[in-house]
Order: structure tokens, then sequence, then C-alpha cells
């Protein structure tokens, strides 16, 4: 029998959306992540709710209008941790297969006056001092954590930053060609400038002749966030690529990516991915005799 186990939900539902954008690239329809929660170490069946998720996502991607989104957000109140996944194109509460699937009870409600859908999970929390101790556990495993051993098969399935980049452009030429050429533009330039520790919103405003008001107003609906936090994902993705393809230290990874230090860029890395970068480097080094 699998008993319930003590983990981060908020990280695991991060890597699970990550494994499956391929899939919502090959639909066409935007797939992200988004929650204020950092960590939160709660019991729950692990089996269970990534089969949930899994199926959930996958169905809404396959009936979502290609060129629309798929939002997956968690949030936790004073009882339980709610994670919910909102499409945007189409209201689908009338399509039961979508949770027919699902072992858990699902709350679908469609959004009046728009074309959307809410899909909601919900988690019951444990009561409040024995969520402070898992949380407090799951805090320093962080600084024992090494990559998970499935991470190998992530990896290769998974593309890398710049090939999801150019398919997110291509996706875009196919309906707004204007708009894939805009983002092409601030891709480059941001590559570009990927030493520049100095090298802001500010900054790309300035390269792309534009103010910052009219940067954000322009690129926030391509990306689904402000142009700093996507300034530093490709920082982030392209440090990730280069650990696993070079044979360079976690600190010239971070130089080489415009992070100030290599503290700053090892927390903004873990919070990122789930793990320290020094794992990926210590499981790259090849095996000795010693």
């Amino acid at each position: 029998m699998i008993h319930p186990a003590t983990m981060d939900i908020i990280q695991l539902t991060r890597q699970l959306v990550i494994m499956l954008q391929d899939f919502s690239y090959a639909h066409n329809v935007f797939l992200a992540f988004e929650t204020k929660e950092k960590k939160l170490a709660i019991p729950f069946r692990p089996d269970i709710l990534i089969h949930d998720l899994t199926n959930l996502i996958c169905q809404i991607i396959s009936y979502t209008p290609p060129g629309n989104r798929l939002t997956i957000t968690a949030a936790a109140d004073t009882q339980k941790v709610k994670i919910i996944a909102t499409n945007t194109g189409i209201n689908l509460s009338q399509v039961a297969e979508i949770v027919r699937g699902c072992n858990q009870e699902i709350t679908v409600k469609g959004i009046k006056g728009k074309k959307q859908t809410a899909f909601e999970l919900s988690l019951l929390l444990p009561a409040p001092q024995e969520l402070q101790e898992n949380n407090h556990k799951s805090m320093e495993s962080v600084e024992k954590m090494v990559i998970p051993e499935y991470y190998d098969e992530i990896r290769k399935r998974l593309r890398s930053h710049f090939s999801k980049a150019d398919t997110l452009v291509a996706q875009l030429s196919i309906l707004y060609p204007k708009e894939a050429d805009f983002l092409q533009k601030i891709n480059t330039v941001i590559i570009a400038n990927l030493e520049n520790e100095s090298f802001d919103s500010s900054s790309l405003s300035r390269e792309m002749n534009m103010s910052r008001a009219g940067l954000f107003r322009r690129l926030k609906p391509l990306i689904q966030q402000a142009p700093a936090a996507y300034i530093k994902s490709i920082r982030l993705q392209k440090a990730k690529e280069l650990l696993e393809t070079k044979d360079i230290t976690v600190g010239e990874a971070a130089f080489k990516t415009g992070f100030q230090t290599q503290s700053h860029f090892t927390k903004a890395f873990t919070e990122a991915f789930g793990f320290r970068p020094s794992t990926i480097r210590r499981r790259n080094q090849p095996a000795t005799n010693e």
C-alpha cells in the first residue's frame, strides 16, 4: 500500500508543469505555473496527485483552441491547498471527459462573461503546528537535495530554453507575425547582453527604443511575466544549460549569465528548479577510482 508522504507540493506542481511544456507547445497552447508560495510541505499521495494533475492538464490542453493559455496556480489558506487550472479561449465546464479519469474530486466552474474555465483541486492542510514542522523539514532538505533520479530522463525530453523560445516565436508567427518578430528581437537582445550584470528591463527598453511602460504593455501578453522576470528566467535557463553541457564551475556559470554573486545565483537557481546548481556539476563530473 502506498502511504501519504510529506513533500513540497509547490515544487512538485512546478516540475510537473515543466515536464508538460512540450505537450502544450505541440498543441500551440501556452502553459504556465504561478504561485506566491515558495514552499509548502504537506502529506499527500504523490502518485494520485501526479496522475490527476497530468490527466487534467493534458485534457484541458487538448480541448483548448490553439493560441490560448492554460495557467496553473497554487495557493493556500488556513484549511486547504488549492491547485487551480484556468484556460482561455473556450468554456469547458460542460466537457465531462476532462475530469473523468481523475481520482480526486475536481470542482469545475465556467467564468461568467468570459470564454474561460477554472478547474480546482483541493487538498486539506494538517494542523498549523504540524504544517510548520513539515515546512521546516522541507527547508532543511533543500540544502541536502540532489537532482531527482528522474531528472536525466526529463532533461532528455525537454528542449533547452532557446529551442523553447524559438518554438514560441514560431507559434506566434502563424497568427501574429509582427509579435513573433518583436519577441525574436527581444530574445536576441537579452542573449547578446547575458554576461552584463547591469542589463535589466530599463536597458532592454532602451535597446528596443521603447519606454519601460510601452515594453511592459507589449511584452507581458506574449510571455505572461514582467520583462525583468523574463530576463532572469533566460539567465537561469542558460546557466543550467552551461552546467549541463560545459565543464565549468558554478561560479563561472553565474558570471557568464550576469549574476553578481554566486550565492545570489545559487538561491535563484534553487528556487527556480528545485535543486542546487552544484548537483548538476557533481553529476556531470567523470567518475574516478579514488
